[in-house]
């Protein structure tokens, strides 16, 4: 996957998150916040964050068993961000 299909992946991720009842205003900031990173590590200018998958896995975790759609997309970014070697 290229830098294209995370950005489309991430704007699925925004999507879901929208429709995402009982997610509270903190796990939405969180998202947020983790969406940033990723965008970060796709633009060439800023550096490498060694932790990025770290809380990917983390949001993964968070998540898993009372938003399941969120951790299909976000499973999904993880994937792509490795097979890019981040």
């Amino acid at each position: 996957m290229n830098d294209e299909d995370v950005t489309e992946l991430l704007d699925e991720l925004r999507a879901t998150i929208a429709q995402s009842e009982g997610l509270g205003d903190d796990d939405r900031d969180r998202l947020a916040t983790l969406i940033g990173r990723i965008e970060s590590e796709v633009d060439e200018d800023e550096d490498d964050d060694p932790n990025l998958l770290d809380h990917v896995s983390d949001a993964i975790g968070r998540f898993e068993t009372e938003h399941v759609d969120l951790v299909a997309t976000i499973n999904r970014i993880a994937n792509a961000l490795s097979a890019g070697g981040i």
